[in-house]
């Protein structure tokens, strides 16, 4: 019997558990980081929102340039067959669009690349656990790391380019918080490592520019709240 219980992956066509799956070492969506994703939650036994977050995922699709050779219908019942085949009722659900291997020797030329699909999911992820949630948690504002400008890495494609946050998280934890923020190169407050900031003046919530301008689910998903004194 097929254990499923850490985890199942959409792979080359059909359903795998989540350790048998892997990326060709060639692939560029490894050596790269050449990937478009989204992420969307099952929570209480149904997706939420999946047309929503389908038409986010082919949206960063197109715009990354990758046909996965798989229609928006294949992408939807592949994401059912996967997680059905896992039992979970609260789970974490990646999509993915990976630029593929190149298969034209010495070929530096992503057009030549073949596209692909793969989606995995995991039992469901809290980026901020539910009693820090309720009680507050400890966000560092990192400071020797700025976010990638968005002129050079678009941010309306969800993509691994995880560098700046990965050194932001490191400065967290060596200084005994929790999580962190970035700032742009302007100083201005950006984002953290899978959430949005906002903050509240008084009774006003306010966020950055850069959500309202994406699409309507930039939002969505686990928001920490910062309170200014």
């Amino acid at each position: 019997m097929t254990d499923f219980a850490n985890g199942a992956a959409f792979f080359d066509g059909r359903v795998v558990p989540l350790a048998d799956a892997g990326l060709p070492l060639t692939d560029w969506g490894l050596t790269h980081s050449d990937i478009a994703y989204d992420v969307v939650p099952v929570w209480q036994g149904a997706f939420f929102r999946l047309e929503d977050y389908v038409d986010r995922f082919e949206a960063s699709m197109a715009a990354a340039r990758m046909d996965v050779g798989r229609d928006r219908s294949g992408i939807i019942t592949a994401l059912h067959q996967m997680v059905a085949a896992t039992g979970m009722a609260d789970a974490y659900v990646a999509m993915v669009a990976a630029r593929g291997r190149n298969p034209v020797p010495g070929s530096r030329d992503p057009r030549d690349c073949i596209n692909h699909f793969y989606a995995w999911c995991v039992p469901y992820v809290h980026i901020v656990s539910p009693k820090a949630a309720e009680t507050g948690t400890s966000v560092w504002i990192a400071k020797s790391v700025r976010r990638i400008p968005q002129d050079s890495v678009n941010p309306r494609v969800k993509n691994y380019h995880w560098g700046d946050f990965t050194s932001g998280l490191f400065e967290a934890k060596d200084n005994g918080f929790e999580t962190t923020m970035l700032l742009d190169h302007a100083g201005n407050v950006t984002e953290g490592p899978g959430f949005n900031v906002f903050a509240v003046f008084g009774n006003t919530v306010v966020t950055s520019d850069h959500c309202r301008e994406h699409s309507e689910l930039s939002g969505v998903g686990n928001m920490p709240i910062v309170r200014f004194s």
